[in-house]
């Protein structure tokens, strides 16, 4: 399907559902959002007045008429089973580098696009940017939010809510009414982290994550603190190391930096580890330790937190605990065509299981029997 084609059924999609007044994009964001010069979204515009389905008006915009019926495009168009009817997505996305977000994302496009859906990728810089962005839209058939590390204030949650009946969030996250979540938490990871270097004979280990409030992580923070109280462990597991920073905003960097710091002031250990979420690269993250004079496994097992089918992260070497972005895709895909099917199910948040990708990173440092 060609650009203007997809513009063009993008927007006799969502005309479907859109009532009479609801304003369309503008040409600049129509532009942006679909790669299009002014010329070829002027002509999609035109087309689709030509049939009837939309109104401009000199001074004020372009807007839906709503109330019409648009013409069979196929045997698709043609069933009335709602469920299989062609429905129109927005993927409403926070602007980063993030790997994770963008595979999870443009997977979850294509698995809907095969379906026959039409999707919109929509970035927002902040909550505020995000309102204004939805103002734009008409209304649609659902709403993928993806969970970047900021808080999502309730005036964000009401604004999608104007617009849409179907919300799913892609990350775990404090929901409320009428919200599906589908995520993972990163206590489990923890603690299997935990348990998989004492158990290789480490007598001092470190655990580094961000200091952004998020709820997986907090939830990962939780049980590194529980863990602490154990008789057991108190003496092995330190304070957590809490960065200042994001992936993709110098967080490998700061982490390394911080880990050197405590590691030379501390009591000196014979056999120091670290479990740390957010690298996304893990052969630079391993050449940044390298620089800092800690060589992996020999000074310094590692045991990465992440994605564990993003070969980046792993950089082929590193131990990694999490989940796969694979079945990040999968369940928030399920959920939402179930969400569509049965509407009266309850509400709340998935938790994906967790999976673990063997490396070389950990040391083995027990006793011999």
């Amino acid at each position: 399907m060609g650009e203007i084609s997809k513009l063009q059924s993008y927007l006799r999609s969502v005309a479907m559902a859109a009532e009479e007044g609801d304003r369309l994009p503008t040409v600049r964001q129509l532009m942006r959002d679909f790669s299009l010069s002014q010329q070829v979204v002027q002509r999609a515009l035109n087309d689709l007045k030509a049939e009837g389905l939309i109104d401009a008006q000199v001074g004020r915009g372009t807007f839906f008429i709503g109330g019409r019926t648009l013409p069979a495009a196929g045997p698709r168009a043609a069933t009335t089973n709602r469920d299989q009817e062609q429905r129109s997505v927005i993927m409403l996305r926070r602007s980063s580098k993030n790997l994770r977000g963008r595979v999870v994302l443009e997977s979850l496009q294509r698995r809907l696009n095969d379906d026959g859906h039409v999707t919109l990728d929509v970035g927002y810089s902040d909550p505020d940017h995000a309102k204004q962005v939805l103002q734009t839209l008409p209304r649609f058939d659902a709403c993928i939010v993806q969970n970047s590390f900021d808080i999502m204030p309730v005036d964000m949650i009401a604004a999608i809510r104007r617009k849409t009946d179907t919300i799913i969030v892609d990350g775990a996250w404090l929901v409320g009414t009428d919200i599906d979540a589908v995520g993972f938490e990163w206590g489990q990871s923890v603690e299997a982290a935990v348990h998989r270097l004492v158990s290789s004979g480490h007598d001092r280990i470190h655990y580094i994550t961000t200091a952004s409030f998020f709820l997986a992580n907090e939830m990962g923070l939780h049980r590194w603190r529980n863990l602490r109280e154990r008789a057991d462990l108190a003496s092995v597991l330190q304070p957590e190391i809490k960065i200042e920073k994001l992936p993709s905003q110098d967080y490998e960097e700061v982490a390394v930096a911080a880990l050197r710091e405590v590691i030379s002031q501390g009591p000196k250990a014979k056999s120091p580890a670290v479990v740390i979420w957010g690298i996304e690269d893990g052969v630079r993250f391993k050449s940044l330790l390298e620089q800092e004079g800690l060589t992996v496994p020999s000074d310094l097992s590692v045991i990465l937190l992440g994605r564990t089918d993003l070969d980046p992260e792993a950089g082929g070497f590193f131990h990694m605990i999490g989940y796969r972005a694979a079945d990040q895709v999968e369940g928030v895909y399920n959920r939402l065509i179930e969400r569509w099917q049965k509407r009266e199910e309850p509400y709340g948040l998935r938790l994906l299981p967790m999976t673990e990708r063997p490396g070389s990173s950990v040391g083995n440092h027990a006793p011999q029997k």
